[in-house]
């Protein structure tokens, strides 16, 4: 990332801008990207613009030597080509649910922009035909390979399944089906040694179990597991399956994908806990769509207060009915309880319940919608009059009252005991991070998608907090609302946390979809007022790709955060951020200084339109070689002329002559 002083002085300044500051120097993604084709080398096909991996279905003599060359690889690194071709079409189930906000820009490292609308790569461009997905698979997958991952092929059986549906006959179906799912389980079916050593499987119970058959006959054969996963529509014969042929399961996990077929295949789920309740650590059950019944849900909990070495939990479905609303007095013991919860009209009686049911020293991670109402509330807004500092005007009566019945009664009481278990919070609100610091006083990381920062009113018995243990915040824009009360959004919400935190590390606002417009005299203002606690910050992103010329982030922003953050490791997306070169240049060498290096961005030659509204200049980062796009206001330069004098020279004549 080292900065060439001599072409950057030949560079205009228009032309040529920081993008980050980094303490260590990134290595460029060709260095892994080279390791590999060298391994690879061979078997790309050249003559396409997307590097397809040549399966040797054209001879059998190609088969043997791929079979020969990637067999003598080492399972590590068989494992890490399974994913690089085919893991990310299909994501477990914790990477599915790792946050509220969006994930892909979690592992974004490169640049200010979301994934799918860049114009540069984000992930692997090596793929494998079709006709291949069987053979490359089987050869990486091999007989050693102690996890079996089919989830990647989930969604091409679930369209061929539908598709068969629609077909009027047997060869039109066979013709046209394309179901790689199936194909590689007749693999596995054919030689069932792959999976004599598997420890971890994720497995897909398609739509109406039609992939049973296979399954029942193979999963004895399964003698090591120890972690199962399940993504079905109908679970009967699988979860029963589960249950008379699986033994000391320590890790399970059950997902129900939406629109499921079956409505009672959770019966048989507290058998399958008591049989483990010796073995079982982690238990996820996610109903989606289907709820639990008040029975199932007794069931259940009695089932888990029988298990021994629980480490972590979460049962869902939608709105969770009766699985945290039963107090059935059994006492459920684990040290991590995975938990969504709405501001709903009963979420205070599943406070109540968790309080009482489950042990006093859970740590909790939690999903928090503060929305009262889904319609009135969180999809629409109620504007009184011009939007306040905060966006209190913007909700209902009916939102006001239900707030108000937070203030006395037995809120404060359930709220005290369940708020201290909660160490890791993730939220979709419209209201500041200072009423979290009253409910929650022991967070770890805390991240939100908010549209507003409008207050609310709290119990006086409430005592102000400081998260002590507070280090990480992530602070996503709602593009939807955030417009309202856009200018004072990122001042209350990133000022609230760092005044009411001391060890922050880490600092990501994410506004990948609209720009960070706020009056910067107002955030440096507020930003030196709590500039003792930036002293612990490393981190530092600013992500977004909308380029604020009259009312944005400048280089004065991060000049400051170069003086006051002395652990500053990384400050990153500076692209979008006006200032001038010279000003640029003077934190550059501020950052060098410091110890930090430069990412420069290069301009290119390409714009285009990207909305009505904005334009969009290719840029290209120097170090790494990749691209990316800013987006300018076609709006922000324009005036409104009053031409009743006539000096725009114009002269003309409605009139009829």
């Amino acid at each position: 990332m080292a900065e060439n002083d001599d072409e950057g002085e030949s560079v205009q300044a228009t032309h040529k801008r920081p993008y980050c500051f980094t303490k260590a120097k990134i290595p460029p993604k060709s260095l892994y990207d080279c390791a590999l084709r060298a391994v690879l080398r061979g078997y790309i096909d050249n003559a396409t613009e997307k590097k397809y991996l040549s399966s040797g279905t054209r001879g059998k003599g190609l088969r043997r030597q791929l079979e020969r060359y990637f067999g003598v690889l080492p399972d590590h690194l068989k494992e890490e080509m399974l994913r690089t071709l085919f893991g990310d079409r299909g994501p477990s189930y914790r990477q599915a649910h790792r946050t509220a906000l969006d994930k892909d820009m979690y592992d974004n490292h490169i640049c200010c922009t979301y994934p799918e609308e860049c114009t540069g790569y984000h992930s692997t461009d090596y793929a494998v035909p079709k006709q291949g997905i069987p053979l490359i698979w089987k050869i990486l997958q091999g007989k050693s390979s102690t996890r079996l991952n089919l989830l990647p092929f989930q969604d091409n059986s679930r369209i061929n399944i539908e598709f068969s549906d629609l077909a009027n006959t047997v060869e039109a179906r066979e013709f046209c089906r394309d179901n790689q799912l199936a194909d590689i389980e007749n693999e596995i079916l054919k030689n069932p040694k792959y999976l004599t050593n598997v420890q971890q499987a994720l497995i897909v119970a398609a739509k109406r179990e039609v992939n049973y058959s296979v399954w029942s006959k193979v999963m004895s054969t399964m003698k090591n597991l120890q972690s199962l996963e399940l993504h079905f529509w109908s679970g009967v014969k699988f979860l029963q399956l589960i249950h008379d042929e699986c033994v000391d399961l320590r890790e399970l996990i059950l997902s129900r994908q939406l629109y499921s077929w079956s409505k009672c295949d959770l019966e048989i789920i507290p058998k399958i806990i008591t049989k483990f309740r010796r073995s079982l650590r982690v238990l996820i059950v996610d109903s989606r769509d289907e709820k639990f019944s008040q029975e199932i849900s007794r069931d259940i909990q009695k089932s888990l207060s029988e298990c021994e070495r629980l480490e972590c939990l979460k049962l869902e479905s939608e709105e969770s009915p009766f699985i945290y609303w039963c107090n059935t007095r059994y006492k459920v013991k684990t040290k991590k309880l995975l938990l969504n919860l709405r501001r709903s009209g009963n979420y205070r009686t599943i406070i109540r319940n968790i309080n009482r049911c489950i042990n006093a020293d859970v740590d909790i991670d939690l999903s928090y919608d503060t929305y009262v109402d889904i319609e009135n509330h969180k999809l629409t807004y109620l504007s009184q009059g011009p939007i306040t500092w905060g966006g209190e005007n913007t909700v209902s009566q009916a939102t006001r009252n239900f707030e108000a019945e937070e203030v006395g009664g037995n809120f404060y009481k359930h709220m005290i005991e369940f708020g201290g278990k909660v160490k890791r919070l993730s939220t979709e609100t419209d209201l500041r991070p200072q009423y979290f610091q009253y409910m929650f006083p022991n967070l770890e990381y805390l991240e939100m998608f908010a549209r507003a920062s409008r207050k609310a009113p709290i119990d006086p018995r409430f005592k102000e907090n400081t998260w002590n243990n507070l280090t990480e915040f992530i602070f996503e824009v709602d593009p939807s609302f955030s417009s309202l009360t856009e200018e004072s959004l990122i001042i209350n919400m990133v000022g609230d946390v760092l005044s009411h935190t001391t060890s922050l590390t880490s600092l990501k606002v994410l506004a990948y979809r609209q720009g960070l417009k706020v009056p910067e005299h107002s955030f440096l203002i507020k930003l030196r007022q709590v500039k003792e606690n930036l002293t612990k910050l490393k981190h530092i992103e600013f992500l977004s790709p909308f380029c604020i010329n009259n009312s944005g982030l400048t280089a004065q922003v991060a000049e400051f955060f170069l003086d006051h953050c002395p652990a500053l490791e990384v400050l990153r997306d500076v692209a979008s951020w006006s200032g001038a070169s010279e000003a640029w240049n003077s934190v550059a060498a501020k950052a060098e200084a410091s110890g930090l290096l430069t990412g420069w961005a290069q301009k290119t030659n390409t714009t285009a339109i990207y909305t009505l509204d904005f334009d969009a200049e290719g840029w290209i980062q120097t170090d790494t070689g990749h691209q990316f796009d800013l987006y300018h206001n076609l709006n922000d330069d324009w005036e409104v002329v009053d031409d009743e004098e006539g000096i725009l020279g114009l002269d003309v004549d409605f009139g009829v002559p």
